[in-house]
């Protein structure tokens, strides 16, 4: 048997070469957080798309909510400031959400609805500060502040 210090240089270098102990565990170390990283991207823009699908429908309900406040007998000045303080109606429409806080939540005022044309537009807007989704943002370098949304719907 040949001691292995009998061994040329060149077949030294070869050997080890050739040695594939601890490649899996490499290419484990290389790949591991590249995946990580995309699976938390994925999970960002995921939660990011259905909180601003929640705030449209939550807009949505509202405009829906408003035709049936402006066609009773005494409908109020501003609809929207209407809704906006009918709290048990707005925690009702975020049960239905898994994300929306009700204190992010804001309805604009809409003193002019409805328009000429019988049209009212509700604006609902979504302060994301201090949020899992907006921490989430930091990490890809976005800064996510307030998502705005618009419902219109026709009397």
């Amino acid at each position: 048997m040949k001691n292995q210090c009998s061994l040329s240089p060149a077949r030294l270098i070869r050997r080890w070469l050739g040695n594939e102990d601890g490649a899996i565990t490499v290419e484990f170390v290389i790949i591991f957080p590249l995946l990580l990283a995309l699976l938390v991207l994925i999970v960002f823009v995921s939660m990011l798309i259905s909180t601003a699908s929640d705030v449209q429908q939550v807009a949505h309900e509202l405009a829906r909510q408003s035709v049936s406040r402006l066609s009773r007998s005494a409908p109020p000045a501003d609809v929207c400031k209407a809704m906006a303080s009918d709290q048990a109606m707005i925690d009702q429409l975020l049960r239905q959400s898994v994300l929306l806080k009700s204190k992010d939540l804001k309805i604009q005022p809409c003193p002019t609805s409805p328009d000429a044309q019988g049209f009212v537009t509700v604006t609902v807007t979504y302060n994301f500060a201090g949020s899992f989704v907006q921490a989430l943002g930091r990490n890809f370098g976005v800064d996510l502040g307030i998502l705005t949304r618009v419902s219109t719907t026709k009397l």
